[in-house]
């Protein structure tokens, strides 16, 4: 028997970071991989779009800046020399005014008016002399016990609003603790004076393929499929059999008709209701009640070609403020030379958090372009002469919401999942789960190695350092650790 078949046959559903991280690592231990993916390309959520005409762009910037000290040889061992570092230099609209960001004090203390300064802390003060016991249910108890009522009001509660569309009061404050990564205005204080910094929000540089965020997937893919396994890309996953303690087959159906996997473990990223829903036997009507209580966050696109060689010297530009439709938009040329055919092109991303069926969703590309522009004008960031062609791009289910009371339900639902011994669901919506690219990667490392070791990868959070079990598949150890260690690569200089 060849040590190949003495190792399990792992299915993975989902071709983005964190399903291809599994089927990679599965790959360099050895083992018979098969990947499924809808999409006609890898990446997922993390992928990147390549024009006929030579742009290139990702659904969003993405970027890493994890905590994770293993990523930086491994990435570099993976890219080679198309990882590049890249400057960020972000601004945030608010109240008439630009602001850097990440905060700079004397930033905001010059550009805000002396009363409002004053006010904002005033109130963080205030709310360091309250009793710490507070119940913190929601996303707006969670800041506002940290940073005092003004200033939630004057940044956070606008730009929750457009991001989630919906009261910060209704958001849990999950998100709040996951995401903003212990910042508080007393560290935004001491990052000033200090320069020193471990708070994840607060990231002066970055890493960044050549080609955009999705060249990372383009090369786990290449791995995978050299090394003599499978990534079935343009298949579909319609149902999952199972005997009640194991997952027994997956059915995938593409153009040219259905295929059948019969896998020792499986590794899921796939949207969780939509693994739930496919299981047959199906789940108990509790499990599938509590899925119609978890819901989503679409992302519609505006890609902008711009003849010009640029707009703004800025990596990304943030717009909380609520009179503005769109969200954020980023320049992908001020990541990558390489995401522009030429030097006298640039591009913009525009960014329209919706919900499908909304407004923006239906709007059409013209018209999104009209209140683009609109705005844009009047901020003085363009002047309608630069624009090139446009495209619209719709991105469903982007981000899990975790409403007040989303856990109740989810917990119903892991729980059940719990019994099969050889499924591991990974990734932000494998898991419903807001987690970086960073910890979706790092969460297939951990599901492939523990299925090598016969363990499924249960319900708790993900891992944001690379598993001990995980490092000789990577070609990694403490030695790469230590190398990395001194510079903190993703951390303020």
């Amino acid at each position: 028997m060849s040590a190949r078949s003495q190792k399990p046959h792992i299915c993975v559903l989902g071709g983005g970071t964190a399903g291809l991280g599994a089927a990679y690592l599965a790959t360099r231990a050895g083992a018979a991989t098969e990947v499924v993916e809808k999409l006609p390309i890898p990446g997922g959520l993390s992928l990147t779009r390549r024009t006929k005409d030579g742009f290139y762009h990702d659904l969003g910037g993405h970027r890493y800046y994890s905590p994770s000290r293993y990523l930086v040889p491994f990435l570099s061992g993976l890219l080679g020399n198309e990882l590049i570092w890249t400057p960020r230099k972000s601004r945030l609209y608010l109240d008439g005014r630009f602001f850097d960001y990440p905060v700079q004090f004397t930033d905001v203390a010059k550009k805000l008016p002396v009363v409002k300064s004053l006010k904002m802390l005033y109130d963080y003060l205030a709310e360091k002399f309250r009793s710490k016991l507070r119940r913190e249910e929601s996303f707006e108890d969670w800041v506002v016990h940290r940073f005092g009522r003004a200033l939630y009001e004057f940044n956070f509660a606008n730009y929750t609003r457009k991001v989630w569309g919906m009261e910060p009061s209704t958001l849990s404050a999950d998100w709040a603790a996951l995401r903003i990564k212990g910042l508080s205005l007393g560290k935004v204080l001491k990052e000033f004076f200090t320069r020193k910094s471990d708070i994840a929000t607060l990231v002066d540089r970055f890493l960044y393929p050549r080609h955009g965020i999705g060249q990372i997937s383009h090369y786990l893919q290449n791995s995978i499929e050299s090394a003599g396994n499978i990534v079935h890309l343009g298949h579909e996953v319609i149902k999952i059999k199972h005997d009640g303690k194991r997952i027994t087959a997956v059915i995938a159906k593409s153009l040219k008709g259905r295929k059948t996997i019969k896998p020792d473990c499986v590794a899921s990223s796939i949207d969780l209701d939509l693994l739930v829903r496919a299981l047959d036997p199906a789940p108990p009507p509790r499990v599938l009640a509590a899925l119609s209580q978890l819901t989503y966050r679409a992302l519609v696109i505006l890609f902008v070609r711009i003849n010009q060689p640029q707009v703004t010297d800025d990596s990304w530009i943030y717009f909380p403020d609520e009179t503005i439709p769109f969200s954020r938009w980023h320049e992908p040329k001020n990541w990558s030379a390489e995401m522009v055919p030429d030097a006298n092109h640039s591009s913009l991303v525009v960014e329209f958090f919706a919900d499908e069926g909304d407004k923006f969703w239906n709007a059409s590309a013209e018209e999104l372009l009209e209140l683009t522009v609109k705005h844009g004008r009047r901020l003085g960031l363009l002047k309608g002469s630069e624009i090139g062609k446009i495209d619209k791009v719709l991105t469903p289910r982007a981000y899990p919401i975790w409403n007040v009371g989303y856990r109740k339900p989810l917990d119903t639902i892991l729980d059940y999942l719990a019994r099969f011994r050889n499924l591991s669901p990974i990734g932000r919506n494998g898991r419903f789960y807001y987690c970086t690219i960073d910890e979706s990667l790092i969460s297939g490392f951990a599901a492939a190695a523990n299925f090598l070791e016969g363990k499924r990868t249960g319900p708790e959070p993900l891992p944001i350092e690379i598993p001990d079990n995980a490092l000789k598949y990577l070609d990694l150890s403490p030695a790469d650790l230590e190398e990395t260690d001194a510079s903190r690569w993703s951390r303020n200089d």
